[in-house]
């Protein structure tokens, strides 16, 4: 998810700000990680430092430098939070926290800003929930999935493979020649049917691509047709940098509005230096459900 912050200006309406997750196969302690963007709005540059405070938590403390008036960034939080790994279901409340100062050094504060955000763990084997979509690709076929090219890019395909899997043997692919450099942009999408129910969540586990000097993934972003879901990273840059984490299963959980078509979108966004390709994993992917 984005938190955004306003410094030096009047703050925008602020908007509930819930991060979702399933507790099943999370590692203990639990990560939690998140995307910021700042605006600057104050008359003179400022050093930005993101960090954040909540009973049972850790987080680490984000020295972003300096923003020039006027001037907005991206910064994605990689692992910010930690805690111990909830035995159940739990809702709780967390602070990020945003200081802006004057000076190099971090030692003349000039603004201070916080988000409150609620962390929902949820537990979906705990027998209070229903698995209506179960996608763990192991009948070796893509079970309705499809991909395709949105940027510069050759067609994107999809195959089912067992390099990278959470349940064996099988995880689902999709790969995209990207026959030129430049932005390569794929989407990975599934209509979904949700149920009559409350409570309807997609859980996605996604393994991400990155070659040093060659790939370099910007975003990723959950959507329901052309409405954002969740954003993670920054826009399309040409920078050599990757903006979201890589090389390591994710878990990404949104809400679904209940009892309509979904048209569910993973869309991924890269920076390729030359005629490489952009690999992406997904594997267990569920909607589950409950009143």
């Amino acid at each position: 998810m984005t938190v955004e912050f306003h410094v030096g200006a009047g703050e925008p309406p602020i908007v509930p700000h819930s991060i979702y997750s399933d507790l099943i196969n999370l590692p203990d302690p639990v990560k939690l990680g998140l995307t910021v963007r700042i605006f600057n709005y104050d008359g003179v540059g400022l050093y930005m430092r993101v960090d954040g405070y909540a009973a049972g938590w850790s987080f680490t403390t984000n020295d972003l430098g300096l923003l020039a008036s006027g001037s907005n960034i991206y910064r994605n939080l990689d692992q910010f939070g930690s805690r111990a790994k909830p035995a159940a279901e739990l809702t709780e409340t967390i602070t990020v926290r945003l200081r802006a100062y004057t000076d190099a050094g971090y030692s003349n504060l000039k603004w201070t800003y916080e988000r409150v955000i609620d962390i929902v763990f949820i537990k979906s084997d705990d027998g209070s929930w229903t698995t209506d979509y179960y996608n763990n690709f192991d009948d070796g076929t893509v079970q309705g999935w499809a991909a395709l090219s949105e940027a510069l890019d050759g067609p994107a395909t999809l195959s089912v493979v067992t390099d990278y899997v959470l349940s064996t043997p099988y995880s689902l692919k999709v790969n995209e020649p990207a026959p030129t450099g430049g932005e390569h942009r794929t989407r990975l999408y599934k209509t979904i049917n949700t149920p009559n129910r409350n409570k309807v969540y997609a859980i996605i586990d996604t393994r991400i691509y990155y070659l040093l000097n060659y790939a370099y993934p910007k975003y990723i972003q959950i959507q329901n047709g052309s409405t954002v879901l969740l954003f993670v990273g920054r826009p399309y840059d040409t920078s050599a940098a990757a903006y979201i984490p890589t090389l390591r299963w994710l878990r990404i959980v949104v809400p679904l509005p209940k009892n309509t078509a979904v048209d569910l979108r993973i869309v991924l966004d890269f920076y390729m230096s030359g005629n490489y390709s952009s690999r992406q994993w997904m594997d267990d992917f569920k909607v589950i459900s409950k009143d």
